[in-house]
């Protein structure tokens, strides 16, 4: 039930600020779609003409879940870094609740929230590029679910070090350019990026939205590499962010920005 507090806690505030910060939320959106314009006009007029096509729908599935990576990612550094700046983190830490789980109820209810910016964004680019996805949410759900819990665990990390350092603002930049390096990457070209993490369910996904694969077809196998591959990361993430939260209390590094 505490739980369920808090979820739906962050989730009333999450669209509380979507609202209220509307000319932030349409702004987001048009720089996205700006990008992804950029993307686009430069494969029509340097891209290989006879694999135009699939190349543009690896534009736009690499586009958009650069996006929810990227929400997730920066969004937890960018979480610690703001309760800092305003002088609330040190109150969410002396709550009764864990900080990675107020943190974590947090930022599931972003993507929730955001889950209306990402399909404005994907059905832009559809309409724009005349190239249609197969949006098969049976398989697609599924697979993202375990891909992104791999995903916040690197968001952890991130948020960790934020903790200590609280001005990590460079840092969280440059991570989106090595993020959008990552996901433009297909594992064919590079097979050791399967054990990166987000890599190997980014490929699932293009499978199913590019070459109409289902998750009935998908091996067993395939799908108990991405639960190891996302769980692993995640627990690595959650340690690294429990003992930069250590180190901040035994430094007292709550109290001040």
């Amino acid at each position: 039930m505490l739980s369920y507090n808090i979820f739906t806690a962050n989730l009333r505030r999450e669209y509380i600020y979507m609202k209220r910060y509307i000319p932030n939320t349409i702004s987001e959106l048009v720089i996205f779609y700006i990008i992804f314009l950029g993307f686009f006009l430069g494969i029509t007029f340097i891209g290989d003409p006879a694999q135009m096509d699939y190349t543009i729908q690896m534009v736009i599935m690499n586009y958009v879940f650069w996006f929810l990576v990227l929400t997730v990612t920066q969004g937890l550094g960018w979480e610690i870094s703001n309760e800092a700046s305003q002088g609330t983190l040190e109150q969410l830490s002396l709550t009764p609740y864990s900080l990675w789980f107020i943190i974590f109820a947090r930022m599931t209810s972003t993507i929730l929230i955001n889950v209306v910016t990402i399909t404005i964004l994907l059905v832009a680019a559809m309409a724009t590029s005349g190239q249609w996805l197969n949006i098969d949410l049976i398989s697609i759900i599924p697979i993202m679910a375990l891909t992104l819990l791999g995903v916040f665990g690197i968001g952890y990390a991130l948020a960790g070090i934020t903790i200590v350092l609280k001005q990590v603002d460079y840092i969280l930049q440059l991570f989106q350019f090595v993020i959008m390096a990552m996901t433009f990457i297909p594992i064919t070209v590079f097979p050791l990026l399967k054990y990166a993490p987000f890599m190997y369910g980014l490929q699932l996904v293009r499978d199913v939205a590019i070459s109409d694969a289902s998750i009935i077809n998908i091996p067993l196998t395939d799908l108990l590499f991405l639960l190891i591959n996302s769980l692993l990361y995640f627990l690595i993430g959650i340690i690294i962010f429990k003992k930069c939260e250590q180190v901040a209390k035994q430094k007292g590094l709550f109290g001040h920005y």
